[in-house]
């Protein structure tokens, strides 16, 4: 263990001796124990942004992805611009505005 000096107000030391020993620990437990709890939590609260970021770039990088055809590859341009009801991509069309 390593000894840790710190000063203190007089009178929140007052009030730090009569919690801790409403506790019935000394002061240096208290004191202890108060900063274990409070390092924990914020480890815990560090894993958990992390996990919640790393899920949110798994979900991201999983996203819809290319699509691919039955041999393995990247569709090509023709047929990523076919002419179907299913197109993945529109190609430029005409500006109804401009048709009245």
């Amino acid at each position: 263990m390593t000894d840790i000096t710190i000063t203190l107000d007089e009178k929140f030391a007052e009030q730090l001796q009569e919690k801790a020993s409403v506790e019935g620990k000394s002061v240096s437990k208290f004191v202890s124990d108060l900063l274990e709890r409070e390092i924990s939590r914020s480890v815990v609260r560090a894993d958990q942004e992390s996990k919640t970021q790393l899920e949110a770039l798994e979900e991201f990088l999983s996203g819809p992805g290319w699509p691919v055809s039955e041999n393995g590859r990247l569709p090509t341009r023709e047929e990523l611009y076919r002419e179907r009801e299913d197109e993945l991509f529109r190609r430029y069309e005409r500006s109804r505005l401009r048709d009245q």
